[in-house]
């Protein structure tokens, strides 16, 4: 890599919450258009390259859009993707709230949405960060879908995307259930394990009969504490998991 990026570049390893990323700097923009192509022989994924402040190029390292699961995909900025017309659009920018679409717990908690949410569902999405799964439960036809995060931060940003994506969703401040009222078909929660098995013990008063719970955030090791629980489905991806339970 060293050799590869001889010449006028700063580069960083950034291993981060979204994934870990290759971010190469450069003065030149024809430089960077160069080194895409030999980058993209590694078996690099491209994410975009951008001109910005030097205290804003780390924010802004995703800039094109991209299919975050099966006909889902996700745009950044404000591209024109108007042949997109028979897929879900999520409009989501890089920014400071988790959830951008690149992460593994990401994808695997909107793949069971995907899966399991039926038109006219009410849905729960536990520490929404972004917002991204609330939207796109939406999106995918729920009726209420109510978002809550004890982040303010996360509450502000998601709130902005509901807005960005047209969608009329319900965002709060909430500590877990703390803020919570009303019962859902599904309850979509990405966040750690110790902290998905503690909302569990009071998931029960919060599901409709036959509801279900989608978990992700849970690293391998950790699954195991789930044990216990009636687990329908699970999915890993690289050293993270999936779950689908019902109580």
């Amino acid at each position: 890599m060293d050799d590869l990026l001889y010449g006028e570049y700063d580069y960083y390893i950034i291993d981060s919450s979204e994934g870990k990323f290759l971010a190469v700097v450069s003065p030149y923009m024809d430089d960077l258009s160069s080194l895409k192509n030999q980058l993209l022989e590694l078996g690099l994924s491209f994410v975009g390259i951008r001109e910005s402040k030097p205290e804003d190029w780390l924010k802004n390292i995703i800039t094109e859009p991209f299919e975050m699961i099966e006909d889902v995909w996700i745009d950044p900025l404000e591209h024109d993707l108007s042949h997109l017309k028979d897929k879900i659009v999520l409009r989501i920018p890089q920014g400071l709230a988790f959830g951008t679409g690149l992460h593994q717990t990401t994808k695997m908690s909107a793949m069971y949405l995907k899966r399991y949410l039926k038109p006219g569902m009410d849905v729960l999405d536990l520490g929404c960060g972004s917002g991204i799964l609330g939207i796109l439960a939406k999106k995918l036809g729920a009726n209420r879908v109510l978002a809550v995060d004890n982040d303010p931060l996360a509450v502000e940003v998601a709130m902005e995307n509901a807005e960005r994506n047209k969608v009329d969703i319900e965002v709060r401040l909430s500590d877990l259930f703390s803020n919570v009222d009303g019962k859902f078909d599904i309850i979509v929660s990405n966040i750690i394990a110790e902290i998905l098995v503690e909302m569990l013990k009071n998931a029960g008063n919060y599901l409709k009969e036959g509801g279900i719970l989608i978990l992700s955030g849970i690293i391998l090791p950790k699954v195991n504490l789930f044990d216990q629980y009636n687990v329908i489905e699970k999915m890993v991806m690289d050293e993270w998991n999936a779950l689908v339970i019902k109580i």
